[in-house]
């Protein structure tokens, strides 16, 4: 079996995060199938050392700055996160490098005889999550891996990765998403993110809405796990702002930087290349998680923390990938995470007007994110990406905001979004693509921006 025929295969898998009626499959989650799949691999999951991560927002951030932190700390660090943007190998790292062509071929080739049996049992055939979900377990004890990083996919009781017993749990902000599946108010959301948390090992927990600080704080005692809070580590200092924006010679934001304390060490003038206030917030929380490991005896050096910070790489948050117009790619796609963005480019770029260009899933609260956007775009292009039936239609959400905005218009695909963009912006002008992590991942393909290379990630060189 080479790459393409793997990928072939395992896209006959349904798949979860595409699927149009995504928010009525509660029923399908569970984990019998995946600890069946698993048991016939020889539990290759309990052969690792796992930071397990949860939350409804900055999960992928926060998992790898933690990984980041670990590899340049000097183990060998592992990292599963979905989803994809471009490739299904990003969803599969070691040291910052993606799962090769190669092996995803022999892994999935290695899986498919046990997919097959499990497929025909009691319990259903596997998912496409699952499929990777195993794969990266494999690959990850195969490879003999210090440490796995492994984001939730959604939720947490009934997540596939939630077969996992780890050495650090963590939980970032919660927010009102997959309210069908999940809940519909922040203390059942929270119940279920809850249930990662494991006897005796210690949570790193970012701010939360006090109901879902409640259920954490009550199932952590229960389970006697002790908690480090990210607020905690917050040096509050009236005289100097935290965080602080890094500009270059252009005047162009490249960084952020902050000072933060914890019981065992003092990190002052931390940097790194992810803007926001929500990206401090993750910022914290890796610490935070990075506080426990060392509270369970693991040696994370403090230059690792400053190192990896600095050097973490994460494509689709907040990048700028031009400079005249800039373009910034983003894949906000909830109020909150929309009013984090908005607020960010407000306060960060300096611009004459703005252009937003978005797609959303049909799942997503399509009139509280037009109002969100409302307040800080000129101009409006919905879209919608391709092969994807759970997209809402580019129309749709015309006609929905069309009373929001004075200019918005239709275009049928991305690539043609962005050139009417670009054809009409002044070199002052920001553009900003959002609303989904497909679109993202499309515009990296629009403007010819390879994922798998090193250099990369993160801030683009001015173009």
């Amino acid at each position: 079996m080479d790459y393409k025929a793997a990928l072939a295969y395992v896209e006959g898998f349904i798949d979860y995060e595409r699927s149009p009626d995504f928010s009525r499959q509660a029923r399908l989650y569970n984990l019998d199938r995946i600890s069946l799949l698993l048991k016939l691999l020889g539990n290759p999951h309990n052969k690792l050392r796992v930071v397990h991560i949860a939350g409804s927002k900055g999960k992928g951030s926060t998992a790898a700055l933690i990984a980041s932190v670990l590899t340049h700390a000097g183990y060998k660090t592992g990292l599963f996160t979905s989803p994809h943007l471009i490739t299904p190998r990003e969803r599969c790292r070691i040291d910052g490098a993606l799962i090769s062509k190669s092996d995803v071929a022999y892994y999935i080739e290695k899986l498919k005889p046990v997919i097959e049996t499990v497929s025909t049992s009691e319990f259903g055939r596997v998912s496409f999550f699952e499929i990777y979900t195993a794969l990266a377990f494999s690959y990850f004890a195969d490879k003999g891996t210090d440490f796995a990083v492994i984001e939730v996919g959604l939720g947490g009781r009934l997540d596939a990765t939630n077969v996992v017993t780890p050495v650090v749990t963590v939980v970032t902000p919660i927010g009102l998403e997959h309210t069908t599946i999940l809940g519909e108010t922040y203390t059942e959301i929270a119940k279920e993110k809850a249930e990662i948390i494991k006897q005796g090992c210690p949570l790193a927990l970012a701010p939360q809405h006090p109901e879902a600080r409640t259920v954490f704080e009550k199932v952590a005692s229960g389970r006697k796990a002790s908690i480090v809070e990210s607020k905690d580590l917050v040096v509050q200092d009236s005289c100097t702002p935290n965080p602080r924006l890094v500009r270059d010679v252009n005047g162009m934001p490249i960084a952020q930087q902050f000072d933060m304390e914890t019981d065992s060490e003092s990190y002052p003038q931390l940097t790194m290349p992810l803007l926001g206030h929500h990206q401090f917030i993750n910022a914290t929380t890796a610490v935070a998680a990075i506080e426990c490991l060392k509270q369970r005896g693991y040696r994370v050096p403090k230059t690792s923390v400053y190192t990896g910070f600095k050097k973490v790489q994460w494509h689709g948050r907040i990048q700028r990938i031009k400079s005249s117009p800039i373009v910034v790619l983003d894949g906000a796609h909830s109020p909150a995470s929309m009013e984090a963005l908005c607020s960010t480019l407000r306060q960060s770029f300096r611009y004459s007007r703005v252009t937003f260009i978005v797609s959303l899933m049909r799942d997503k609260n399509l009139t509280p994110i037009g109002s969100v956007i409302s307040q800080t775009a000129d101009f409006v292009i919905t879209t919608q990406v391709l092969n994807n039936p759970r997209v809402m239609p580019a129309e749709e959400i015309q006609r929905a905001w069309k009373s929001m905005f004075d200019k918005i218009t239709v275009c049928s695909t991305p690539e043609e979004a962005i050139t009417k963009a670009l054809s009409e912006a002044s070199p002052t002008d920001l553009i900003c693509v959002t609303g989904s992590l497909y679109l993202v991942g499309q515009a990296l393909e629009t403007f010819n921006l390879d994922i798998s290379a090193e250099d990369s990630i993160g801030i683009a060189p001015s173009q």
